[in-house]
């Protein structure tokens, strides 16, 4: 368990599993879609879009609140942070081809469209596992030496608060989903009272529904 001074890095590593998970899991759903389904072909176009927005939004916190106290304090290692953002760049690359692809593919539910997609899918998870396995090795020791645990919790707070209101069980829907328990219970630590209330009288239906609908599964 975590002291009161050290950054639980694990929490990056749970949300890593989710990138993992649905980054893979797009790219067979894509793959899956009959030429001509729009009905499926537009449920997961959003789907794709909110996978989006929500690594940009993962990664825009690492930009502000990780990056620039590590090039501070960590200088001996400045080349592993100036990797890691040159690594967001070229995910960010990977998510530009990704949006150029995706409307044409919801609009008809072509074959080659959808096969246009799915390679651009796989081309992003080869560099988002790379990207994530180096963060995990390489950065997340240097956080825990060189951030303290108040700045560490304010990257956990930005990611959830960040959210839109109506994502938020969503998301913590989807790191929960393979957790410990023992990280499950760490975890829900940063999730204020009420809030973990709700989640179990409202949250956990809803991404069950959520994901039986996307994922095709008995909710």
């Amino acid at each position: 368990m975590p002291g009161t001074s050290t950054p639980y890095t694990q929490e990056m590593v749970m949300i890593h599993r989710v990138f993992r998970r649905e980054a893979a899991q797009l790219g067979q759903f894509v793959g899956a879609v009959r030429t001509g389904d729009v009905a499926r072909a537009r449920q997961l176009a959003g789907v794709v879009r909110e996978y989006i927005g929500g690594l940009h939004h993962h990664h825009s916190g690492e930009d502000e609140l990780i990056w620039p106290l590590l090039h501070e304090r960590a200088k001996l290692h400045d080349d592993v942070v100036t990797l890691m953002e040159k690594q967001h760049e070229a995910l960010d690359g990977t998510l530009t081809d990704i949006q150029q692809v995706l409307p044409r593919w919801e609009a008809a539910a072509e074959a080659p469209d959808r096969d246009d997609l799915v390679a651009a899918l796989a081309e992003h998870r080869r560099i988002l596992e790379e990207h994530l396995a180096d963060e995990e090795n390489l950065v997340m020791p240097l956080v825990e030496e060189h951030l303290s645990y108040p700045e560490w919790d304010l990257v956990g707070k930005n990611g959830l608060e960040g959210l839109p209101k109506d994502r938020v069980f969503l998301a913590l829907g989807a790191i929960l989903e393979d957790a410990s328990p023992e990280e499950r219970a760490e975890f829900m630590k940063k999730v204020p009272l009420a809030g973990r209330i709700a989640w179990k009288l409202i949250g956990q239906r809803q991404y069950r529904t959520w994901r039986a609908a996307v994922r095709g599964e008995a909710a």
